[in-house]
């Protein structure tokens, strides 16, 4: 009875996780994350989720809990300006931040616009809401 115990519990495992895959990619498409032509060659240089990490950190900034983001949070806005070098790459960020804002609950678009200039970056980030066209 062990084994089968064990057996079902490994079996609902397997199915979550490809569940969660499966969920990832659907919001790759849905996201804007792949192109929407199959012929698309282009690849965007970060995940929604890359960006989602590398900006955790200013969340209390963007939500004017903190009046400057933290050393943390400028170092992952950093990371992520560096890897926008294309119009394609901008839009992929702003499509990111939108949907960010939709998981994670609204935070002012104008603080979001004021990274580059509070971290010291030489980058413009949009000033995105969940009405944002991209």
């Amino acid at each position: 009875m062990g084994a089968s115990l064990k057996f079902l519990a490994m079996l609902i495992f397997l199915t979550a996780c490809v569940t969660q895959v499966s969920v990832v990619f659907a919001n790759r498409n849905l996201i804007g994350l792949r192109g929407p032509d199959p012929n698309d060659s282009y690849i965007a240089p970060f995940l929604w989720t890359d960006v989602r990490g590398a900006i955790s950190e200013c969340r209390p900034f963007f939500i004017r809990m903190d009046p400057d983001p933290v050393p943390s949070c400028c170092a992952g806005a950093k990371s992520i300006a560096e890897l926008t070098k294309t119009k394609r790459d901008e839009k992929e960020l702003c499509l990111s931040l939108r949907y960010i804002g939709q998981l994670h609950g609204p935070f002012d678009p104008k603080r979001v616009a004021l990274l580059g200039e509070k971290c010291h970056i030489q980058f413009s980030f949009p000033p995105v809401t969940s009405d944002t066209k991209c």
